[in-house]
């Protein structure tokens, strides 16, 4: 077999357990449907139609499928580490608001707009994520206590920036909690579907990220930090600061997420793009804590957030279709992500299964 095959072959067999978890996740999702007097069935139709089944349903798919990869990425990486970065939504609020201001402030050639932009986003999220990491790293601070934190910051400051500082720049008619962005900064569209190209960037940097954590020096070292730092040292690898690199990794993958739902069509104003404001509650709201669902049921794997990064996007974008009967949808997700984030039961039931040799 080829390398690649092997490759294949282990990532699908390392697959296994999330698979298990998922049936079991909807298996107890449809009891529970059908305690609430429910048909699973009928549930499940509607959710995948008003997903899958129209061109507008289909385009917001792969505009959650964009963010909630990076923003898994955003998590995974860190989490190699030994660190957990849970303030994957403010540092997309902040790459969002960073767009946003080089948009309205800083007026650049179409074809480098966009371009400097991201990469400003990136750096201001790399930044952002960098202060947990070192607080971690160096004064025994929780990142999870203080990613968290930093969102409800990110939140704040980004919102002053924009009532402050950008709406007065905009034209009278704009909406007060909203920018569109200049065509000359928009990001290229998909043929077809009203999406933005960032899905494909999403997988490529999902691809990269594999190869990077399995390939690299750098990411041997982040690896190696994660199964402790006394190992780490061990080995020559300062585990302080491989901490904090994966945190600002970690905080550029999302920053770049918040670029792309700024600067992407199909997204809160769909057919153009544009910042709103609301990213706590608003249509912003809560995509940095689904990257976080999409990193735990592809078990920290980069090429497997694609994957559960599209189920998860399917589900989301399915809720309108089901938004009388959603809380009982909500639970069944919450199940799966408790099934896919403790996969001991799917380990245990493989093990059974090969004594029975059912596998």
């Amino acid at each position: 077999m080829s390398r690649a095959g092997k490759a294949l072959a282990g990532a699908l067999k390392s697959a296994v357990p999330s698979l298990i978890a998922l049936g079991l996740g909807l298996a107890a999702g449809s009891v529970l449907m059908i305690i609430f007097g429910l048909n699973p069935i009928s549930i499940f139709e509607e959710i995948f139609t008003g997903a899958l089944g129209t061109k507008f349903g289909q385009s917001y798919v792969l505009s959650y499928l964009g963010s909630y990869v990076l923003l898994a990425l955003a998590f995974l990486v860190p989490g190699k580490a030994g660190i957990w970065n849970v303030g994957g939504q403010g540092q997309a609020t902040l790459g969002g608001i960073v767009v946003a201001l080089i948009v309205v402030f800083v007026p650049l050639p179409p074809g480098i707009w966009a371009f400097v932009a991201i990469l400003a986003a990136c750096a201001v999220g790399a930044l952002w994520a960098s202060v947990s990491g070192i607080l971690e790293a160096y004064r025994n601070a929780s990142a999870i206590v203080t990613t968290i934190m930093l969102n409800f910051v990110a939140s704040a400051f980004a919102t002053f920036l924009l009532l402050l500082a950008i709406i007065p720049k905009v034209p009278v008619a704009a909406i007060y909690d909203r920018v569109d962005i200049s065509a000359a900064a928009t990001l290229p569209t998909l043929p077809y579907f009203n999406a933005s190209i960032m899905v494909i960037i999403a997988i490529i940097v999902a691809v990269a990220t594999s190869m990077f954590l399995g390939r690299t020096t750098l990411g041997y070292r982040i690896r190696a930090t994660g199964l402790g730092s006394t190992q780490a040292e061990a080995k020559g690898i300062n585990p302080r600061t491989t901490k904090v690199i994966a945190m600002a990794i970690g905080g550029a993958l999302a920053g770049l997420a918040g670029a792309g739902d700024i600067l992407g069509v199909g997204r809160g104003c769909y057919l153009t793009a544009c910042y709103q404001d609301g990213f706590v509650s608003g249509w912003f709201g809560g995509e940095g804590f689904a990257g976080i669902v999409v990193a735990l049921m592809a078990v920290n794997n980069p090429i497997g957030s694609i994957f559960t990064g599209l189920f998860v996007s399917i589900l989301a974008t399915g809720m309108a279709a089901v938004f009388q009967n959603i809380y009982p949808v909500w639970a069944m997700q919450g199940i799966i992500v408790l099934l896919m984030s403790a996969p001991t039961l799917s380990k245990s039931i493989l093990k059974l299964g090969r004594r029975k040799k059912w596998t």
